[in-house]
């Protein structure tokens, strides 16, 4: 019988249930626990979430993918535009003469730097007769200064035609062609001509519709005769604004039978502001990969693809408080049966100076 009360020796052994918690030398493994979490104090803040943003890298990612993709959409649309449009310049410029190209005069420096004259030729050819210059209007674009003034030459003016004497001015054209003309313009107003651009009027009507139309604020009522090949035709204009397709322009810049000359170049001058309004308006911006080469195609210039690029941005950059109309001064006078416009020289003066931005 063991007896209560003696002392318990201590085992010489220490047994456990599991041999998985003895150390590599037989002696028992204390299990720590850690130490329970202590509540942060009162009024501090708990641990700060650190999960990774995965969602929101993700769509910075696309949106980023989707950038680059439009970018490079956007450089190829505009490589193929300017391939096309460059090889329709490039085609227009073959068909300048050489004599053309050789009397114009070098600028002095590029579009944006400095002024540029542009003479703008409109140009026509009824059956049987001659091609004839039907308008003569000169450009000048300042860059530097952000104005556009336009100097409408009356095509009756009588004038000196090197090789042919005194004569209409617009008859150099049949003379001689676009070379002649440069030439006689320049010798009638003593400004030099940089460049040229000329325009069949059989490709007018083209070009205003595919800029969809001009709007035209008609300063008066036009009743007037027109030629319709070998007939003639009776037209009609109200007076106000209105919506014109390629034909109904035409006839408005061309009809001259309701009053004289210089009326029918103001209205040469306020299509040329409202073709350039429609030029540069944001829709046929976006439609100018698509339209500018078949505007080129009814044209000929000795411009090249850049220079008709910094001409439209010129204009795009030009106030419309900047853009400025002249036309030469003169009155009408039967010389040998034949009318023609006598210039006041004077008064001409004035008017180029003007021109100039004098």
């Amino acid at each position: 019988m063991k007896d209560k009360n003696k002392p318990t020796e201590p085992k010489p052994y220490t047994r456990y249930r599991s041999s998985r918690l003895r150390s590599r030398f037989g002696r028992p493994v204390r299990l720590e626990q850690p130490p329970p979490e202590q509540p942060p104090p009162r009024g501090a803040a708990g641990p700060v979430q650190t999960a990774p943003p995965r969602r929101r890298r993700s769509w910075w990612k696309r949106i980023g993918v989707a950038l680059l993709l439009l970018l490079i959409l956007m450089l190829a649309a505009g490589g193929i535009f300017y391939w096309r449009l460059d090889r329709a310049v490039r085609a227009s410029n073959q068909r300048v003469p050489t004599e053309a190209r050789q009397a114009l005069d070098t600028p002095a420096g590029g579009m944006l730097s400095s002024p540029v004259n542009i003479l703008f030729i409109g140009s026509d050819q009824r059956p049987g007769e001659p091609a004839r210059a039907d308008t003569l209007l000169m450009m000048r674009v300042d860059g530097r200064n952000k104005t556009i003034s336009q100097l409408s030459i009356p095509r009756d003016t009588l004038a000196d035609i090197p090789g042919y004497g005194e004569g209409k001015i617009n008859s150099a054209y049949a003379y001689g062609g676009p070379a002649l003309q440069i030439e006689s313009v320049e010798q009638l107003t003593g400004l030099p001509v940089n460049h040229y651009v000329e325009l069949d009027f059989d490709g007018f009507p083209g070009i205003v519709d595919s800029l969809g139309g001009v709007d035209i604020d008609v300063p008066k009522t036009i009743d007037s005769q027109y030629p319709a090949g070998a007939q003639w035709t009776q037209v009609h204009f109200d007076a106000g604004p209105q919506h014109m397709d390629g034909e109904r322009a035409l006839v408005y810049v061309r009809v001259r039978y309701s009053d004289d000359d210089f009326q029918r170049m103001g209205r040469q001058q306020q299509f040329m502001q409202a073709l350039q309004q429609k030029l540069t308006s944001p829709v046929n911006l976006l439609k100018m990969p698509v339209v500018g080469p078949a505007i080129i195609d009814n044209m000929t210039t000795d411009m090249s693809t850049n220079d008709l690029i910094r001409l439209a941005w010129s204009k795009y950059r030009t106030p419309d408080g900047n853009g400025r109309n002249f036309t030469l001064v003169g009155y009408g006078q039967y010389i040998g049966g034949v009318s023609y416009v006598v210039l006041d020289e004077e008064a001409n003066r004035d008017v180029i100076r003007r021109f100039l931005g004098g």
